[in-house]
C-alpha cells in the first residue's frame, strides 16, 4: 500500500528540522518540558536542552544562554501557550544580544500542526505518518467544511456519487449526527444553554463519531463527512449575538477527541451569495445571520492556513464545484 504524497512531504519536512537541530552544536533547544525533550530526542535530535517552564521561566532561560556564550533554537509549542512563551523568549534573547533561531519551529510546525498542537506529540506524528495503515489505498476520511449556504450536503452526495462510479465503497455521514447526542442538538431539546456547553455537545457528539467512522475506515470505506471539528471552532469562535469562545480553548478541546482527515475540502463562498440560497429553508436558523457568516467565514479562512484544507470557490455551478472537489481528491487516493 502506497504512502499519500502529503505524507511523504511532511516527514520529509520534519527530518530536514531534525537533521538541522543536529547541526547546530553550538546551540540549546529551548523546548517547554520534559516531554518535549523526550519527544525531540526520539524523533533523532541530539543536543542540548532547557526545560523553560522548570528552569525559571523566559528570563532565566535566556540568561543562561547568555552565560554559555551560545546561541538558541526556540523550539516551544504552537498553541497560543506556546506562542506567548516564544514572544518572550525572543524579547529576552534579544535583550541579551543572544542569537536565536525560530525558523526551525517555525518549519515544524507548518509540518505537524494538522495532527497535533504540540512538540511533545512529534514521535506520535512521525509514528503517524509512517503506519501503511493509516494511510491504506481503501479507507479514508475526508471532511467538507463551509458557512451555511455553501453547498455542502449536496456536494457530499455527488461525491459520493462519483466515487460509487469507480468502485470504491462510500459511507456518508454529517456532523451533529442524527443519534444519541446529535439527534438531541438538532431537537433543541437541550434549550437554552451556554455557547461553552454547547461547544461540549458538539465534540462529545464528534467522539462517538469518530468511533464509528474509524470503524468504516478500518472496513476499507471511503467515508464523507459533512463539517467535522473545524465547524465547531468557526463558529463557536465567531461571536454570536456577540457571543465567543476562545478558539485555542476549542481546538485544544476537540484535538483530545478528532481523527485525522485525509482531506478536508473548505467549500469557500461569499455570505451575501449563501444567503441567497438559505432563503427557501423556510424558518431562519439563529446561526444564519449574514455579518455572523462573514466572521465564520473568515475563521474558517484562518484554519484552512494553519490545517491545510483545500479551498475551493463554491460559487460556480454545481458541476463546476464538483470537478474542483474530484481533482483534489483524485490526489490523496
Amino acid at each position: 500500500m502506497r504512502q499519500p504524497d502529503i505524507f511523504e512531504e511532511k516527514l520529509g519536512q520534519i527530518r530536514k528540522v531534525v537533521d538541522a537541530l543536529n547541526e547546530r552544536k553550538g546551540s540549546v533547544i529551548l523546548v517547554e518540558g520534559r516531554k518535549d525533550e523526550i519527544a525531540l530526542r526520539n524523533a533523532g535530535v541530539d543536543g542540548e536542552f532547557i526545560h523553560v517552564q522548570s528552569f525559571g521561566g523566559p528570563i532565566r532561560a535566556s540568561e543562561y544562554v547568555s552565560e554559555t556564550g551560545k546561541t538558541a533554537v526556540i523550539m516551544t509549542d504552537w498553541d497560543r501557550r506556546g506562542n506567548l512563551l516564544a514572544e518572550s523568549l525572543e524579547t529576552n534573547l534579544a535583550a541579551l544580544d543572544v542569537r536565536y533561531d525560530t525558523r526551525l519551529r517555525t518549519e515544524l510546525a507548518s509540518a505537524c500542526r494538522a495532527y497535533a498542537k504540540d512538540v511533545e506529540s512529534l514521535d506520535s506524528v512521525v509514528a503517524y505518518l509512517g503506519r501503511e495503515d493509516a494511510c491504506q489505498d481503501d479507507g479514508c476520511l475526508i471532511v467538507l467544511e463551509g458557512i451555511d449556504g455553501s453547498g455542502k450536503s449536496s456536494m457530499c452526495a455527488a461525491i459520493a456519487a462519483e466515487l460509487r462510479k469507480e468502485g470504491k465503497t462510500v459511507e456518508t455521514t454529517a456532523e451533529p449526527t442524527h443519534v444519541r447526542i446529535g439527534s438531541l442538538i438538532r431537537s433543541g431539546a437541550f434549550g437554552n444553554i451556554s455557547q461553552m456547553t454547547e461547544a461540549i455537545l458538539f465534540t462529545a457528539d464528534r467522539n462517538d463519531h469518530t468511533e464509528n467512522m474509524k470503524k468504516w475506515i478500518y472496513d476499507g470505506k471511503i467515508v464523507i463527512c459533512d463539517r467535522y471539528f473545524a465547524s465547531t471552532v468557526a463558529y463557536q469562535s465567531s461571536g454570536l449575538d456577540g457571543r465567543s469562545l476562545d478558539r485555542s480553548v476549542l481546538l485544544r478541546l476537540n484535538s483530545m477527541f478528532t481523527g485525522i482527515p485525509r482531506l478536508t475540502l473548505l467549500l469557500d463562498l461569499d455570505p451575501s451569495v449563501s444567503a441567497g440560497r438559505i432563503a427557501s429553508r423556510g424558518m431562519p436558523d439563529r446561526y444564519e445571520n449574514i455579518e455572523f457568516q462573514r466572521r465564520v467565514r473568515a475563521e474558517y479562512l484562518r484554519l484552512a492556513g494553519e490545517f491545510g484544507f483545500r479551498i475551493v470557490d463554491a460559487s460556480g455551478r454545481p458541476e463546476e464545484v464538483l470537478e474542483q472537489c474530484m481533482s483534489e481528491i483524485k490526489k490523496v487516493l
